[in-house]
């Protein structure tokens, strides 16, 4: 913030539109709870999961849900099967 304040910016002046595709159930049902609701597994990260709901209400990002078949982050994090590389590197690039 003291970066943006050094600029003459503001962090709230933002009109971009945001959308973070996920495919994980768990992820979804944590980020899209208010108020906080939590699994005996999840008790251990509460006060990053409190954040991350927060900017979520704060920024307007849209939580949405993905097939795990589309989610592109897998051809950078992943071992991959060679089909299913080719068909996110074509999704990636355009083709």
């Amino acid at each position: 913030m003291e970066l943006l304040s050094a600029f003459g910016m503001k962090l709230d002046s933002t009109t971009m539109k945001v959308s973070i595709h996920e495919d994980n159930a768990g992820a979804l049902v944590l980020g899209n709870t208010l108020p906080p609701g939590f699994t005996p597994r999840s008790k251990h990260y509460a006060i990053k999961t409190i954040w991350f709901r927060e900017q979520i209400v704060k920024r307007g990002i849209k939580l949405l849900k993905i097939d795990t078949k589309e989610q592109l982050g897998d051809i950078f994090t992943k071992g991959l099967p060679e089909p299913a590389f080719i068909y996110l590197r074509q999704k990636l690039i355009g083709w």
